[in-house]
C-alpha cells in the first residue's frame, strides 16, 4: 500500500500512526484474521433468538461477544480511514470504494444498536435487524464472490428486459383467460348441505337453495390483472391444482 496525501487532513505520509496502520494492514494474516471475525460474527447471528431469555446466560454471552466484535470492526474501520483517508484524499480514499461504504455503514449501525440498547423504538429495532448485513463483509475479501456480485448487478438491465417479455406474455394469455373463464371460477361450499343432495347442485342458485355458500376462488380470471396473478401463481406451482379442478368444473357464470 502506497501512502498518499494527507489522511483526514492530519496524518501525512511520514506520520507514525499512519505508518503503524500501514504495517498492521500489511501483516500476513491480517485479512485472514478479519475474515475469521466475520465468520464468527455470522455464527453468532444464527444463535441469537428473540425468544431467548434476555437475562439468561446465552443472551448475555452473545451480547458481550457482540460488543467485542463491534469494537474489532470499528478498530479495523478506523485503521483503514487513517491509512487511506476518509473521503478527500484522492481516488483511493476509504469512502471512494463502494465495498468500504458497506463496511462503514455496517459499523455505524452496530454502534447505534449498542448505544441505544435500552431504547425501545421502532427505528432502533430496524438497526438491530440490519445486523444481518454483516456477512456481506465477506464479499470485500473474497475476489471470486465479488466478481459474481458485480456480474449479477451488471445483468440487471437484461433481467428487466426478460421481465418485460414475461409480463407481456402473461398479459396476452390473461386476456384469453378472461374471455374463457371470466365469472366462472366459483364453487359451492357444501359444508352445511347433506351429502345426499350434493349431486343435485349444478349452479349458483342450486347452491343457495340447499343452504350452501357460493364462493369465488381467490385465483380467478375475472379481469386481466387477476388473470395475470393467477397464472403467475401457477408458474410457481403453488395452488395450481385448485385452479385446474375449478376450471374443469366450470360450465357457466352461474
Amino acid at each position: 500500500i502506497e501512502l498518499k496525501g494527507k489522511s483526514c487532513c492530519i496524518f501525512g505520509t511520514e506520520n507514525r500512526l499512519r505508518r503503524l496502520c500501514k504495517g498492521i494492514v500489511e501483516l500476513k494474516y491480517y485479512d485472514s484474521f478479519v475474515l475469521t471475525l466475520i465468520i464468527i460474527s455470522t455464527i453468532l447471528l444464527t444463535l441469537d433468538n428473540p425468544l431467548n431469555d434476555e437475562n439468561g446466560t446465552l443472551s448475555k454471552t452473545l451480547d458481550q461477544i457482540d460488543y467485542g466484535m463491534t469494537a474489532a470492526f470499528t478498530a479495523e474501520c478506523v485503521i483503514n480511514i487513517i491509512l487511506l483517508g476518509f473521503l478527500k484524499n484522492g481516488k483511493d480514499s476509504y469512502l471512494r470504494d463502494s465495498w468500504n461504504v458497506l463496511d462503514f455503514l455496517i459499523v455505524i449501525f452496530s454502534l447505534i444498536n449498542i448505544a441505544a440498547a435500552g431504547v425501545d423504538l421502532g427505528i432502533i429495532k430496524l438497526f438491530r435487524m440490519l445486523r444481518v448485513l454483516r456477512p456481506l463483509r465477506v464479499l470485500k475479501r473474497n475476489f471470486g464472490l465479488k466478481i459474481q456480485v458485480v456480474s449479477l448487478l451488471n445483468s440487471i438491465p437484461g433481467i428487466m428486459n426478460l421481465l418485460a417479455i414475461t409480463l407481456l406474455l402473461l398479459m396476452l394469455f390473461g386476456i384469453q383467460g378472461v374471455n374463457f373463464f371470466a365469472g366462472k371460477m366459483n364453487y359451492c361450499n357444501m359444508a352445511n348441505i347433506p351429502e345426499s343432495v350434493h349431486s343435485k347442485i349444478k349452479s349458483e342458485w342450486d347452491c343457495y337453495d340447499y343452504g350452501g355458500e357460493w364462493i369465488k376462488l381467490a385465483q380467478n380470471f375475472d379481469n386481466v390483472g387477476q388473470a395475470m396473478l393467477t397464472m403467475f401463481t401457477m408458474m410457481t406451482t403453488e395452488g395450481w391444482a385448485d385452479v385446474m379442478w375449478t376450471v374443469i368444473d366450470a360450465t357457466a357464470i352461474h
